[in-house]
């Protein structure tokens, strides 16, 4: 387990969880299974989880399958958003459904099999750290 110390990109498969301060994208090729905290997402691939962001646009070809809490949500015409969405205040704190942030802290302790995602690269992906 190491920390990000910048922003994060992907271009494969990845299944665990991104707990960062920096801004995460995913792109064409992503695809990303799990818990995604970040302060901006850029979805170009596939992101199926729980997502807690700042801020978070779906391009033309992304999809967000799961649960969202963000602050600013954008939909390109053709990105797909399929899953709940939650509003978030500028404090942090989740308007309609208060207890979740809670849930996706749990999640993340309870599953020791999940990884924290790093700029290492993995077999079957690519994981990228901008400058």
């Amino acid at each position: 387990m190491s920390e990000l110390q910048g922003p994060l990109h992907i271009d494969g498969r990845l299944e665990g969880v991104i707990d960062s301060q920096f801004d995460v994208s995913i792109g064409v090729t992503g695809q990303v299974s799990g818990l995604v905290k970040a302060r901006t997402i850029v979805l170009s691939g596939v992101l199926d989880g729980k997502v807690a962001c700042d801020k978070i646009d779906i391009l033309q070809t992304g999809k967000l399958i799961g649960e969202l809490i963000s602050g600013e949500l954008t939909v390109e015409t053709g990105g797909k958003f399929i899953g709940q969405s939650h509003e978030m205040t500028e404090g942090g704190m989740v308007v309609s459904l208060p207890e979740t942030f809670a849930l996706l802290q749990k999640d993340k302790v309870k599953k020791p099999e999940t990884k924290v995602l790093s700029n290492e690269s993995q077999n079957d992906s690519e994981v990228t750290e901008k400058n």
